[in-house]
Formats: structure tokens, C-alpha cells, sequence
């Protein structure tokens, strides 16, 4: 399994098109090796000795609780007994601002889609809804982790099929919004 993983500039949108975090992902998905982009939308770029010089400071938070939340979706994803995500996709997920979420606990695992929807588009519907919410609209919720399937080749969603995949294997973490 291929982890890739970038905690202060969110992917979301059209940012995937030019994404370093979800390229790494692509090009592992593209090779059959499952893969996963992380990214979150607080914090800065620190060499990884800040956790231990200065631990209380909000960069040493932020990657706390992203951490957390990378090793709660990661330990949900391997124990599913579901199939596995078929070759050339993955999956992209973000971590709203930590500025109003303190801990990890305070997050909502929420199944969305990279790009917002056309009206013929179809998804799967966790929530009783027809289609599934942009993950750019739904990371302004307030503590909420986004989670979207993409085609690795296109970098765009992928069909409510193939988004079945994901579901099943994350599912036990998802909420709806």
C-alpha cells in the first residue's frame, strides 16, 4: 500500500490536477498498488524535530491529530474484508482546518466526490442522496475528513461502481453530513 501524505495544503478540486500528494498516489494506483493521498488544511512546513523541540507549538498539534486521523482511516481500511480497490484508482482524502477541531475526535469521516456533480452523474448514495457532496464543499462543515475515489489515469471521479469499492472498505467510519 502506497500512503502519500502532505498536512498543510488541502487537495481538493481541481488542486488534484496539479497535486504532487495525489501524482504519488496516481502513479502507485497506476502500477495495481493500492493508494491513498492525505492532505490537510492546517499547519506549515517544519522539519519533523519541531514534534520533539517544541511540542506544544500548533504545527506539533496539527500533525498530532492528522496522524491520528491518517491511522484510524488506514487501520478501518485494512481490516475490511472487502474487496480491494481495483487498479487505477484511488483514493484522496482531507482534513479540515484544525483551528476549531482540537482533537482528532472531534472529525466526521464523510464520503464525497472530488469535483462537484453534473446533473447526469451517478453516485453512490450512503446518505440517502442522489449524488454525493464536492469535497470542497463539504470540508466547510466544520471537523470533517473528506473521502473520494478518483480514476488515477484522469484524476476525475470515478463511476458510482468503482465508488462502491471504497465505501465498503471504509464504511464503519462514515457519517453523513
Amino acid at each position: 500500500m502506497s500512503l502519500t501524505y502532505l498536512y498543510h495544503v488541502a487537495n481538493l478540486g481541481d488542486t488534484v490536477l496539479i497535486s504532487g500528494t495525489v501524482g504519488a498516489a496516481s502513479e502507485a494506483a497506476l502500477e495495481g498498488v493500492p493508494s491513498i493521498a492525505f492532505s490537510g488544511s492546517s499547519g506549515s512546513q517544519a522539519s519533523y524535530t519541531v514534534l520533539t523541540t517544541d511540542p506544544t507549538s500548533s504545527t506539533s498539534k496539527t500533525a498530532h491529530i492528522y496522524t491520528d486521523l491518517v491511522m484510524k482511516f488506514v487501520n478501518t481500511y485494512l481490516k475490511s474484508s472487502a474487496p480491494a480497490i481495483p487498479k487505477g484508482v484511488s483514493v484522496n482524502v482531507n482534513f479540515a482546518s484544525t483551528s476549531s477541531c482540537t482533537s482528532a475526535d472531534a472529525y466526521k469521516f464523510v464520503f464525497t466526490r472530488v469535483f462537484a456533480a453534473a446533473s447526469t452523474d451517478v453516485d453512490v448514495s450512503p446518505c440517502g442522496k442522489a449524488q454525493l457532496t464536492a469535497e470542497g464543499t463539504a470540508i466547510k462543515s466544520g471537523c470533517i475528513v473528506t473521502v473520494s475515489a478518483f480514476n488515477a489515469t484522469t484524476k476525475r471521479d470515478v463511476d458510482a461502481a468503482t465508488q462502491q469499492y471504497v465505501l465498503d472498505k471504509v464504511s464503519p467510519i462514515l457519517t453523513c453530513l
